[in-house]
């Protein structure tokens, strides 16, 4: 699996060290140079601070104060003082942007790039933008009302990164977690991105993600299910506007060999991921999330459960289920969600034995339950 370090996430990042690392550099400054303003002199071209601050930077009192060190100032220490790059990484106690206050404790050093990392990324391709306030790098903010599915957003950040500090409270008011900056940057470096790549019209799977095995390529259309899919029985239906996206969606599910086809009508695409390839999608994302378990699908685990245990059911396969319909409807008004609950039958069959009875004018419309789902009853 390929890991990302921490001097790898550019010239801006402020950390935190442990007191017995810390320790161990002042005591081989000590050491070797006498003095920290002999040693100073030796690496200030690389140090980009007054001495000052550098003498500050040392004690581990200065960190108490909640105060945060160029992780420039510790690579120019490390490589002058003979210290492997990897213990200093070891020795992090949390890291952030150099203006930011987001801040990454205990963080998960080296980044290991895993089908989680590529799952984030399509999440802020799906239902996230990309903001900026004054002074600050780009980072992602992503909207997701489902408090659930909120929460493993949060889930999948911090199994990549480490535990990410947020305003106490903060997912009681706001339903648009975000990705702090040090870590929004990682994804723009690593892909090659910008602020366009994220823009509705515009985004596209990045060409080096089809290369990759297939926990990554499922992982990315997860992510799609669960921001923009629809899942109708045994049909999960991914609709956006943005054509070219959609079809590299459909060019992922090929690969895969979920069966699925592909349509266009205007400015939109619509994937649709059929039983057959929903089956074979629903056991390999089983595998998937034991291994990775915060990339679960929430509440549209069980809706596709559901839809396929359907077809194991003998009531699936009995004649008359037409008759069994207009029999519950002249007892009640019911919509087809709550008879396909109820008969354990698909929402495409009752839709389909519905029409059958309007046009033989036995059930007429009802009336609506919230936006869409209509009331069906005999007439009278």
């Amino acid at each position: 699996m390929e890991e990302i370090n921490i001097w790898d996430l550019g010239d801006k990042i402020n950390i935190k060290l442990n007191e017995d690392f810390l320790k161990k550099i002042n005591l081989l400054i000590r050491k070797n140079f006498r003095s920290k303003e002999k040693f100073y002199n030796k690496i200030k071209k690389d140090c980009d601070v007054p001495y000052g601050t550098f003498k500050n930077l040392l004690k581990y009192s200065y960190y108490k104060c909640n105060f945060y060190s160029p992780l420039s100032v510790f690579i120019s220490c490390c490589n002058n003082l003979y210290i492997p790059k990897d213990e200093l990484q070891e020795n992090i106690l949390s890291y952030k942007t150099k203006r930011g206050w987001n801040t990454i404790n205990k963080p998960i050093l080296p980044i290991r790039i895993s089908p989680i990392f590529d799952m984030i990324l399509a999440h802020h391709m799906a239902d996230g933008n990309v903001a900026s306030t004054k002074g600050r790098q780009l980072y992602f903010g992503y909207r997701q009302f489902d408090k659930e599915l909120r929460l493993l957003y949060i889930k999948k950040l911090e199994s990549i990164f480490g535990k990410i500090k947020y305003k106490k409270d903060y997912f009681k008011k706001s339903t648009k977690p975000y990705c702090p900056a040090v870590i929004s940057q990682l994804f723009f470096r690593y892909y090659n991105l910008n602020k366009r790549s994220f823009l509705s019209k515009k985004a596209r799977i990045p060409k080096e993600i089809f290369n990759k095995s297939r926990g990554f390529l499922l992982a990315v259309i997860l992510a799609f299910i669960i921001d923009e899919g629809n899942i109708d029985s045994t049909l999960i239906v991914i609709r956006l506007k943005n054509i070219k996206l959609t079809r590299d969606l459909y060019k992922i599910c090929k690969r895969l060999g979920y069966k699925s086809t592909f349509k266009t009508k205007g400015d939109y695409g619509s994937l649709y991921i059929v039983r057959n390839g929903m089956k074979k999608l629903f056991k390999e994302y089983k595998i998937l999330v034991k291994k990775y378990p915060e990339a679960s699908l929430g509440k549209f685990h069980d809706k596709i459960e559901s839809g396929l245990e359907i077809y194991n059911r003998l009531i699936y396969k009995t004649k008359g289920n037409r008759d069994i319909i207009f029999k519950m409807l002249k007892k009640e008004n019911l919509t087809i969600n709550q008879i396909a609950h109820s008969i354990n039958m698909t929402r495409q069959g009752v839709r389909w034995h519905i029409h059958i009875l309007e046009k033989e004018n036995k059930i007429i419309k009802k009336g609506l339950i919230e936006r869409r789902n209509i009331l069906y009853g005999v007439g009278g």
